[in-house]
């Protein structure tokens, strides 16, 4: 990506990589862009409990071969992906969020916002399990 703006191609790209995971079985039951403006770049968020069973080597390296994978060609860079266990801080923060407020954050952007002591400057959610 490279740039502080995400756009829909982006998001897109996004949901067809977290399709093509969940059909190779991977699992995946949340899945965000997150904007970290000290590097100034988005980085795709994913979980699952694979990661916690197998170990974060074996999970990457199963999501960089179904990335390789998607056809046509994803627009995001692979060093963008971030495997994180169910147990992240912010995946928790975003969960009792939904659970407190009954609402799905399911396609939503959330700006501006501390979760569980995390400040989020920008995220779009895929969705958060």
């Amino acid at each position: 990506m490279g740039t502080a703006t995400l756009v829909d191609q982006e998001i897109a790209d996004g949901k067809r990589l977290i399709d093509a995971l969940n059909q190779a079985g991977l699992s995946v039951n949340s899945a965000l862009w997150l904007y970290l403006p000290e590097k100034e770049t988005w980085r795709l968020m994913l979980t699952s409990p694979i990661i916690d069973r197998e170990g974060s080597l074996k999970t990457y390296k199963e999501i960089i071969s179904v990335f390789g994978k998607v056809q046509p060609e994803l627009n995001i860079n692979w060093m963008n992906l971030v495997a994180v266990s169910p147990k992240h801080k912010l995946i928790q923060g975003l969960r009792k969020l939904q659970k407190d407020w009954n609402l799905s954050l399911l396609g939503k952007r959330l700006t501006n916002n501390m979760v569980n002591h995390i400040y989020v400057d920008d995220a779009y959610i895929y969705q958060i399990e």
